[in-house]
């Protein structure tokens, strides 16, 4: 996270408080970030460099008591509508927006301390400054 007046590092949104959770520093985060994301050829150039990276989990039997067994549908329907909104904010701000879809599950679930089993990552998003190809006169 390069964020000015937040220590980078692991934090976890909670929501009922609408607070971010200080988790833990992240030390070599590029190398990480590399291993995550299977060294894909556009990381260097924007998920490395972004202010920062969502990782959206989920917990399915939360939605399966709910939803039935089409739980798992409605989930990544909904993590796919709150990165579109995520593209829209940052359009909004002029800030450019990176959907992640491919990575390694267990690493990631591994450095997030997440069970990989009751709850995971499904899906990434990197944040950070637009880089124009054009210049607005």
């Amino acid at each position: 996270m390069n964020v000015d007046g937040l220590q980078k590092g692991i934090y976890r949104y909670l929501p009922i408080e609408h607070k971010l959770l200080f988790m833990f520093p992240l030390e070599d985060v590029d190398s990480k970030i590399d291993a995550i994301t299977l060294d894909q050829p556009f990381v260097p150039n924007f998920a490395k460099k972004a202010a920062i990276t969502f990782a959206w989990s989920t917990t399915p039997y939360r939605a399966e008591w709910k939803f039935d067994i089409s739980a798992h549908k409605k989930i990544l329907i909904d993590v796919g509508h709150v990165c579109q909104n995520l593209y829209l904010a940052g359009e909004s701000v002029n800030t450019g927006v990176c959907a992640i879809g491919i990575y390694d599950q267990e690493a990631v679930d591994n450095l997030l301390q997440l069970d990989g089993e009751e709850e995971f990552i499904i899906y990434l998003a990197a944040v950070g400054k637009k880089k124009s190809k054009y210049k607005i006169k």
